[in-house]
């Protein structure tokens, strides 16, 4: 297991409520880049992987639209990328996920790969089965608690407004099949997600920026609980790339701002799409 002394005891200290990040993300993933394995970096890109795929349908709905810099893959990689597919249906990309060319084709075809998602959520569905593959256990365990809460939050929120839970929970494990079914009042999901209580007590604030602060802050604590016995190994840095991720989605967020994302999902769901948020 490789030791990455000089690299984590060089990180500045981040905290849930800094108001700016002390390491841009994208400066920090050229400095994972030049210093962590080749095994590491993998796990290290796989965390940043949201950005990829959140570019990649960006790019695949509007050519000409910004994308997020912070992923490795820009409007040039894509064009080559789409270049590549459109040539050969059954072409083999090399250095992106696997999942880019069969959501692609689907996205092209007008085939949805799940009938009851939006694009958005069809892509973050193929995200996670990729993220769980994973073999690194603390990784793993993040992207299924992560999971866990996106998917409760989304069957609360179309429990309270009247909406098909169908069209809204993605991934295939056990607590997103007991949500797409369960009437029972709490859910019935404790059993398998032991923060499930935190995230229904949370899910009825009625301040829905303090809703998401405090979900955020539940993943942070998260983060720390599973690292106590952690010290300069990738399980760390992976923890700190996750930090930078949370904070960084609060940095341009304000109560209006808040406010319209929340009238949108709204609006979103009475059409059967989920706002994806892959954090």
């Amino acid at each position: 297991m490789s030791k990455y002394y000089y690299l984590v005891a060089g990180l500045p200290e981040v905290k849930p409520d800094d108001s700016k990040l002390s390491l841009p993300l994208k400066e920090f993933r050229q400095t994972l880049i030049e210093t962590l394995s080749q095994r590491d970096l993998a796990l290290a890109d796989l965390i940043f992987e949201k950005y990829e795929a959140q570019n990649w349908l960006t790019y695949l709905k509007n050519q000409d639209t910004y994308l997020n810099p912070i992923g490795r893959l820009q409007k040039t990689d894509f064009e080559e990328i789409v270049s590549f597919l459109k040539e050969d249906e059954d072409a083999k990309l090399k250095n992106v996920p696997s999942y880019f060319a069969t959501f692609a084709h689907a996205f092209w075809d007008e085939k949805p790969l799940y009938e009851t998602l939006s694009w958005d959520d069809q892509l973050m569905t193929l995200y996670y089965q990729h993220a769980l593959s994973c073999q690194n256990r603390l990784v793993k365990s993040w992207f299924e608690f992560n999971l866990n809460i996106h998917n409760l939050l989304a069957a609360n929120m179309c429990r309270k407004f009247g909406y098909d839970v169908q069209s809204a929970i993605i991934g295939d494990n056990q607590v997103a099949n007991i949500l797409r079914t369960t009437n029972v009042r709490d859910f019935g999901v404790t059993d398998f997600f032991e923060e499930a209580d935190q995230v229904i007590r949370i899910a009825e604030m009625a301040d829905w920026l303090e809703r998401e602060r405090r979900i955020d802050l539940l993943k942070w604590q998260w983060l720390d609980e599973h690292t106590v016995f952690d010290y300069f190994t990738m399980e760390v840095i992976a923890v700190y790339i996750i930090k930078l991720q949370l904070i960084e989605r609060w940095l341009p967020l304000k109560k209006e701002a808040g406010e319209a994302v929340f009238k949108e999902l709204i609006e979103s769901l009475k059409k059967n799409v989920m706002l994806p948020e892959m954090a």
